[in-house]
């Protein structure tokens, strides 16, 4: 990690967008751990090269932080999703593909464009993946495929 600030900052911006979005005060925290978790890990798995594959596991991170904290609250995972998932959104990318676009660079704006949404696509399935298997590991879940069927 280039900076351990980064995980003050990422904390700071989930719990601005967390009191854009109305959570109520102690809902904030639980945003802003997701945000560090997310955040972190996508800096530690940087360091290694594989950008997709850092936004994934952020994703993920954040989407199974989001479900266990949803569970204990009882709340939807959505509220800490949303806010915890902001930081890693690849803005830049986005911003760069247009300003390529707009300088008349194709070959830049079509590189920076893929990236992006590589990095959107791989954000999307890390937090598929997340809610896939909060709900295949759920108590709830499980017990009603173990109870057997009565025949009517």
């Amino acid at each position: 990690m280039s900076h351990p600030l980064e995980l003050l900052w990422a904390a700071v911006g989930a719990m601005g967008f967390a009191l854009l979005f109305g959570l109520r005060p102690r809902d904030i925290p639980l945003a802003a751990i997701g945000a560090i978790l997310g955040w972190g890990s996508y800096a530690i798995a940087t360091e290694s090269g594989m950008a997709a594959a850092a936004y994934f596991i952020a994703a993920a991170l954040i989407g199974l932080w989001a479900e266990i904290a949803a569970v204990i609250v009882k709340k939807p995972a959505s509220i800490y999703i949303v806010s915890a998932i902001l930081p890693i959104v690849p803005g830049g990318g986005m911003y760069r593909t247009m300003l390529e676009s707009v300088n008349g660079n194709l070959q830049g704006s079509l590189q920076a464009g893929f990236e992006t949404l590589m990095a959107a696509g791989a954000i999307a399935a890390g937090l598929a993946v997340s809610s896939a298997l909060s709900r295949l590991l759920s108590f709830n879940s499980i017990a009603k495929r173990l109870k057997p069927r009565s025949k009517r």
